[in-house]
């Protein structure tokens, strides 16, 4: 942490209790919420977490999905911007998973009270393509930073399955654009501009190293700035923060 209190490329070790009473105070501003307490690893000692583990904190609330998304909100306009998130759950608990800019990790899990009847949610509604493909964005850079981290922690094993998985984010995105071209979602046979696309990920760097996966990382993060640009220039994602959090695990790798 620098003098001024921001963050850059990744906070230091300790971030999470530094953090926490002012996503505590964030959360006791919303009736809604009660018993708010952390877990996780951030629950054990300050010797216990290094500037990799994020911040796991639960809460109760009669609906947990609203309350969630919330608090996730709050923590976006009060402690630093959303760079990407990740949703899972149901009516009776549901989990909202944060990097937020200054690339720290926050996971906020709201649980319904025991015993609490809960409508079932509502069926998801049809999305627009632009609407998908703000969510595959949305799901790069969340699994690129876990990527990232777990390269920081040498577990290449997770690490390459999450880097791999960027690939197919990416052509997803070039599906969609191949639909947008032909007006149509059925295509019997390939032979498109799109196809193209296939060959040009696989020039990646293999990411069976943890050198490697912080590369092909920043390869896929240009390739999915190139495909963007093929979609909506507006839509055109700032992977700053990844990108120096990318530079901060290579700096920790160098002898």
């Amino acid at each position: 942490m620098t003098a001024n209190g921001t963050f850059t490329g990744q906070p230091g070790d300790g971030w999470q209790q530094r953090s926490l009473p002012a996503l505590a105070q964030i959360a006791a501003q919303d009736a809604r919420i009660s018993d708010f307490r952390v877990h996780g690893s951030a629950s054990g000692t300050g010797a216990t977490i290094d500037r990799w583990s994020d911040l796991d904190v639960l809460f109760t609330a009669a609906e947990p999905s609203t309350a969630a998304e919330d608090l996730a909100r709050e923590v976006g306009h009060h402690l630093s911007p959303v760079y990407a998130a990740d949703r899972s759950g149901d009516p009776s608990a549901y989990t909202v998973r944060l990097v937020l800019s200054d690339l720290r990790r926050i996971d906020i899990t709201a649980t319904a009270p025991a015993g609490a009847k809960q409508s079932p949610s509502a069926a998801a509604q049809n999305q627009s393509p632009s609407e998908r493909v703000a969510e595959l964005i949305g799901a790069f850079q969340f699994e690129a930073v876990l990527a990232a981290v777990k390269a920081a922690r040498h577990d290449v094993l997770i690490g390459a399955h999450l880097t791999l998985q960027l690939a197919r984010h990416i052509l997803v995105i070039a599906m969609l654009l191949r639909d947008r071209d032909a007006g149509t979602a059925h295509h019997r046979y390939g032979g498109s501009r799109w196809d193209a696309w296939a060959s040009h990920l696989g020039e990646a760097p293999a990411p069976y190293t943890q050198a490697a996966i912080t590369a092909a990382i920043r390869f896929y993060a240009t390739k999915l700035d190139e495909m963007i640009a093929d979609w909506d220039l507006h839509l055109q994602p700032d992977n700053r923060p990844l990108l120096e959090l990318l530079d901060a695990v290579d700096q920790q790798s160098t002898p």
